[in-house]
C-alpha cells in the first residue's frame, strides 16, 4: 500500500497571490523640479552655443542672464549676490552652483 503524499496544492491548484501594492512616490518637490529645469536650459544653452558658431562660447545672452536671474531669485537662501555675479560671467560655474544646490535640496543634511 502506497503513503498519501503531503496534500501540498499543485501549482493549477494555488491561489493566485495578490501583488503587493507599490509604493506610494513622495510628492515631487517644486523647488527640484525648478532647479532641474534651469539645469536643462542651461545645458540647452550650452549646446546651441556649440552647434551654432565655432568661436569661444560667450554667454551673454539675454536668455542666459534670465535664467541666471531666476536661479538666483528662486535660491536667495543658497546663492550668495557674489556667486551670482561669478554666475552670470561663467557658465561652466553658473553650471556647478545649480549642480551644488540640487544636491543640497536632494540632501538636506549633507
Amino acid at each position: 500500500m502506497k503513503k498519501p503524499r503531503d496534500a501540498k496544492p499543485t501549482p493549477a491548484q494555488k491561489q493566485p497571490t495578490k501583488n503587493p501594492s507599490p509604493k506610494k512616490q513622495a510628492a515631487p518637490n517644486p523647488r527640484i523640479e525648478a532647479l532641474e529645469d534651469i539645469k536643462l536650459r542651461g545645458l540647452y544653452l550650452h549646446g546651441y552655443a556649440i552647434t551654432h558658431d565655432s568661436a569661444p562660447i560667450v554667454f551673454d545672452t539675454d536668455e542666459y542672464r534670465k535664467l541666471v536671474d531666476q536661479f538666483y531669485k528662486e535660491n536667495g537662501d543658497l546663492v550668495t549676490p557674489a556667486i551670482y555675479r561669478a554666475c552670470r560671467e561663467n557658465y561652466e560655474f553658473f553650471m556647478t552652483m545649480v549642480e551644488k544646490a540640487l544636491n543640497q535640496v536632494n540632501d538636506p543634511d549633507e
